[in-house]
């Protein structure tokens, strides 16, 4: 009985309907306190008990079943009796014959299968769930706050497809039947009873295997994720042409010429399933977790299950194929030739060649040729492509506007393309950029609290796998030999003559002592700026630097940028970056239109907001990006459900490996250990491992 007392504390319910099954027999009975339900089950431990998991509408208790259990009562909780949408069950059990209970082995399927989808959910970024062993299978129960309304019912029963279409298999399924509101589930701590109980089919105690120290509410908007994450968008379908000719794209001939290998076909919802022998960009991803999915409308989706393979979608499939898929769709991004105003006549360098070239004499570009470093912000990569290598990019913004948070995850997803990058920072010390590039490389997930409001850390056995991982990719100027330009840039020359370097961070020019190139400041960052640009195009890299702007009244604007217009108009790229707050909200509508900032600010609810003010290759401007900013990693997010994986967390093994999230030796950091911040590793309140059963 105390495992029920357990249950009952862990879904705190006001009002709980106990459901029984006996036969061709019914019982039912409402309560409110757990002493009197417990009681009255007494009689029934040789039956099948059940609860009603979400939250019951109060009036209930007024049926006749109150405060006891009755036999084929006139009513029980119906969908339309449900308050709100409190839990997610996913349900995995094995593929068996009806009526009879698990075998070990069996069982065994359903434990892999969850595991895969606990790790799944995880990294997408659920919370914790509650976990639960149900005698015969397992269930994964996510904590979640929606109204009871069918737009709701059909988005968990789309949830639930999703899953099942990624994870079910030959030995164990996810049920996709239990999408309803007033969705019965064992009462943790009763038997499961199916059939007789034998020594290879027991009857077993169902029970709750882990609670997590905080049940966190999941947002509607990963329930979303993951339903657009297997389902493809219909309005994708029409990206699908070859080489940008409009002409209806077939799979199966793409599928067949490209000689992809496909294991099984199998169909679903009047689409189809291609389960594919290995994963596309991994060769090692073997078995079954990869596959391409083509919904009835045409619209096609990619999925690895891998976390390496995890950000690959149809769109990089269709390019790893066939570079040229999407030149239709970009079309608009033609190479232009920027001339430069001649300031004195100089003679004809015969090596050069003319001064004034015919445009047969001039040599056409290939963009494909052109490195552009993606910044991971899909909306200005969609626009600007990303930053290409011999470019400048000035970043300026108020105190607090987050470019240095968005630096750094341009720092972290270059790591992750596999580009290195120097940083100097004039404002951080080094292990405050470490800490820094930890937390955001952690993710949420992996970020744990502290007793000050809306202070995380990562503790220190993730910390050592994240520095490992951007060993030789980051590397940290070290403040210590002096901020004096012309001696930091050489050594910055010189280490990049020595080292594969993509980009530079320079947080921020004003940091830098400029005194010995001239007299005059406006000379100074003159001088500093063109050697800049010159090192940039030289060593073939792209450099990002940081300028504060004045004490500026209203909005932001280019001319704000602290420094001579020098600085602006030499660089290529010009980015401001915009915290969301009143001041914002009421001085942007001077410069764009009032519906626009409503809709970035009030309806999709950015906190964060980047502004293109110039781009010299596209030629794009007054371009606005959104972001989401992320209080327990310190990231800037697409969206609010996203979480990007980055190659610190990636696992070697094929299959899911069985251990927990962090290491088990209880590593601290000293720091936080000293400040009373660290918490328990590794175990929940009950001392379950972070594993789920």
């Amino acid at each position: 009985m105390e495992n029920i007392r357990k249950t009952l504390a862990v879904f705190a319910q006001k009002l709980t309907e106990v459901r029984i099954m006996e036969g061709k027999k019914t019982y039912s009975g409402y309560f409110t306190d757990p002493d009197t339900l417990i009681k009255a089950l007494i009689p029934y431990e040789d039956c099948n008990i059940y609860f009603v998991l979400n939250e019951i509408k109060s009036e209930c208790i007024a049926r006749e079943q109150k405060d006891k259990i009755i036999a084929n009562p006139k009513n029980t909780t119906s969908d339309n009796d449900i308050a709100s949408r409190e839990w997610i069950l996913i349900d995995i059990d094995s593929k068996r014959s009806a009526g009879v209970s698990a075998s070990d082995e069996e069982k065994s399927h359903s434990k892999t299968v969850g595991y895969k989808v606990y790790e799944y959910l995880r990294n997408i970024g659920f919370s914790t769930p509650v976990s639960a062993d149900s005698g015969n299978g397992y269930h994964l129960l996510y904590r979640i706050a929606m109204k009871n309304t069918d737009d709701n019912k059909q988005l968990i029963k789309n949830f639930l497809n999703a899953l099942s279409l990624l994870f079910s298999n030959e030995h164990a399924e996810i049920d996709t039947a239990v999408f309803n509101a007033s969705r019965i589930t064992k009462l943790y701590g009763t038997t499961a009873r199916k059939g007789i109980s034998t020594k290879d089919r027991p009857h077993r105690q169902s029970k709750i295997t882990k609670v997590p120290e905080a049940i966190l509410i999941n947002s509607k908007e990963l329930l979303e994720r993951v339903v657009t994450d297997v389902f493809p968008e219909d309005n994708n379908r029409n990206a699908n042409v070859f080489g940008g000719q409009y002409e209806r794209f077939n799979l199966d001939d793409f599928i067949s010429k490209n000689q992809i290998p496909v294991k099984t076909v199998e169909s679903y919802n009047s689409g189809k399933k291609y389960l594919l022998e290995h994963c596309l960009f991994d060769h090692s991803h073997t078995g079954k977790d990869a596959c391409i999915i083509q919904s009835a409308s045409g619209a096609i989706g990619y999925k690895c299950l891998h976390s390496s393979c995890s950000n690959y979608k149809w769109r990089d499939v269709r390019l790893l194929y066939d570079k040229n898929a999407y030149q239709k769709e970009y079309s608009y991004r033609q190479f232009r030739n920027d001339t430069k105003k001649e300031v004195l006549p100089q003679p004809t360098d015969e090596k050069i060649g003319s001064k004034f070239l015919k445009l047969t004499e001039i040599q056409t570009v290939d963009r494909s040729k052109i490195v552009s470093i993606p910044s991971g912000f899909e909306e200005l990569d969609r626009k600007i492509v990303g930053f290409n290598k011999g470019e400048v990019t000035l970043w300026s913004g108020n105190n607090g506007s987050g470019k240095t948070t968005i630096l750094n995850q341009i720092i972290l997803n270059n790591a992750q393309n596999g580009y290195k990058t120097v940083v100097f920072s004039g404002e951080l010390t080094a292990n405050r950029i470490k800490s820094w590039l930890q937390l955001q490389a952690a993710g949420r997930q992996n970020t744990k609290p502290t007793k000050y409001e809306n202070l995380y850390y990562v503790p220190l056995s993730v910390g050592v796998k994240i520095d490992k991982w951007m060993d030789n990719k980051v590397f940290v100027y070290n403040n210590d030999y002096g901020n004096e330009f012309e001696q930091l840039f050489k050594d910055i020359e010189d280490f990049l003559d020595k080292n594969d370097i993509d980009a530079v961070v320079i947080d921020n020019i004003m940091a830098i002592d400029l005194a010995n190139l001239s007299n005059e400041q406006n000379q100074q960052q003159t001088q500093a700026i063109l050697k800049i640009i010159n090192i940039t195009k030289n060593k073939n890299i792209h450099t990002h630097i940081v300028a504060h702007p004045r004490k500026a009244v209203g909005f932001l604007r280019k001319t704000d940028i602290s420094g001579t217009a020098n600085l602006t108009n030499a660089v290529d790229n010009v980015i401001i970056a915009h915290r969301v707050n009143q001041d914002f909200k009421t001085t942007a509508t001077n410069f764009y239109d009032a519906k626009l900032i409503a809709a970035m600010t009030e309806i999709t609810g950015y906190t964060n907001i980047i502004e293109v003010c110039k781009n010299r290759d596209l030629g794009v401007m007054d371009l606005l990006v959104g972001l989401f900013y992320e209080i327990e990693s310190k990231r800037v997010l697409n969206t609010r459900t996203e979480n990007p994986l980055y190659g610190w967390e990636y696992k070697e093994q094929q299959e899911i490996t069985l251990t927990p999230a962090y290491n088990s030796d209880k590593m601290e950091d000293e720091f936080y250990k000293k400040t009373d911040l660290s918490a328990t590793e590794g175990t929940d309140q009950y001392g379950n491992t972070d594993l789920p059963f």
